[in-house]
C-alpha cells in the first residue's frame, strides 16, 4: 500500500502561528536591519545585540530615547563631564596649530577632534540605549572606536576644505557655481555626520551604505542634525561672549541628544517598514 503525504494542513503544528513564515524580501531589509551589518556583535560595530535599536526592542518598535537622555544630564555627570574636557582639548590643539577658519583648520578638527568624538557618541549611545555608561566606559571606546570616529569626520572634512580652499583661490562669479555645489555637499554631510558617527560606531556600517541612511534619516527628520547643530552653535556662542568654560559642559549633552535624535528616528523609521 502506497502511502500518500498528507497535505500541509493536516500535519501537525500547521496551524501555529508563524508555520506559513516566509524570510523577507532583501530589499525591506536595507534600513530595517541586515544581519551583516546592523546586528553585528562584537569586532568593530559592538553591535546592540538583535538589531541597533536594542536587544530588548522587538522590531519595528518605536521608542522616545529622549527622555532617557534628560534623566543622564544628572546621572551620567562625570561621564559628560569627561566627555567636554576631552573634546575642548581636542578642539583646543586645533586653535593652537591653526587659528581661524581655513582649509587646514578644518583638516585638522577633522583628524583631531573625530576620533574623540567617535569615542563619546558611542558611550552616548550605550547609555540611551543600554542604560551603561561612565568614565571607563568612556576610556575604553576611545581606544575602540577612534579609527572609526576618524573614518566618518574626515568625509565632511575633506569636503569643507575643498570647498573653502577653492573659494579662497578662485572667487571670481566664473566659479559660483563649483563653489555653490561644495557649499550644499559640505552642508548635507555635516548635517549626515550626526547620524552617521553613532550609525558607524554603535551598529558597524561603513561606505556607500553608512552615508546613504545618514543621508535618507537627514530627509526623514531634519530637525533632529538641525537641533544638534544648533546646540553646538549656541554653546560656541556663550563659550567665546560669556565664559570659555562654558564649553566643557557643551560637547557631552550635545553627543547625549544627538544618540537619542539618532536612535529614535532609526526606531520611527524602521517601524514604519515594517507596517
Amino acid at each position: 500500500m502506497t502511502h500518500r503525504p498528507s497535505p500541509a494542513s493536516d500535519r501537525p503544528g500547521a496551524d501555529r502561528p508563524g508555520a506559513d513564515w516566509s524570510p523577507p524580501h532583501p530589499a525591506e531589509s536595507h534600513l530595517a536591519g541586515q544581519p551583516g551589518k546592523l546586528g553585528r556583535a562584537g569586532g568593530e560595530g559592538a553591535g546592540v545585540a538583535g538589531g541597533v535599536a536594542g536587544a530588548d526592542d522587538p522590531v519595528g518598535a518605536v521608542r522616545d530615547r529622549l527622555p532617557v537622555a534628560f534623566g543622564a544630564l544628572w546621572g551620567e555627570l562625570p561621564l559628560l563631564a569627561s566627555a567636554g574636557i576631552l573634546v575642548c582639548t581636542a578642539g583646543a590643539l586645533v586653535v593652537l596649530l591653526s587659528p581661524g577658519l581655513s582649509p587646514l583648520s578644518v583638516l585638522l578638527a577633522a583628524l583631531l577632534i573625530s576620533p574623540v568624538w567617535g569615542a563619546v557618541i558611542a558611550t552616548t549611545d550605550a547609555v540611551v540605549l543600554r542604560d551603561r555608561g561612565g568614565v571607563a566606559v568612556l576610556l575604553k571606546n576611545l581606544r575602540k572606536h577612534a579609527f572609526a570616529g576618524l573614518g566618518v569626520g574626515v568625509v565632511p572634512g575633506v569636503v569643507a576644505a575643498l570647498g573653502l580652499f577653492n573659494w579662497q583661490l578662485y572667487s571670481g562669479p566664473v566659479f559660483a557655481v563649483p563653489l555653490a555645489v561644495s557649499g550644499c555637499a559640505s552642508v548635507l554631510l555635516l548635517l549626515a555626520s550626526c547620524f552617521a558617527f553613532s550609525l558607524r560606531v554603535t551598529s558597524g556600517l561603513r561606505g556607500k551604505t553608512l552615508w546613504f541612511i545618514a543621508l535618507h534619516l537627514v530627509a526623514r527628520a531634519p530637525l533632529v542634525p538641525l537641533g544638534v547643530l544648533a546646540l553646538v552653535f549656541v554653546a560656541l556662542f556663550l563659550g567665546t561672549s560669556v565664559a570659555a568654560s562654558l564649553l566643557l559642559l557643551a560637547p557631552g549633552p550635545v553627543a547625549l541628544f544627538a544618540s537619542a535624535g539618532t536612535w529614535t528616528s532609526y526606531g520611527t523609521e524602521k517601524h514604519a517598514l515594517h507596517r
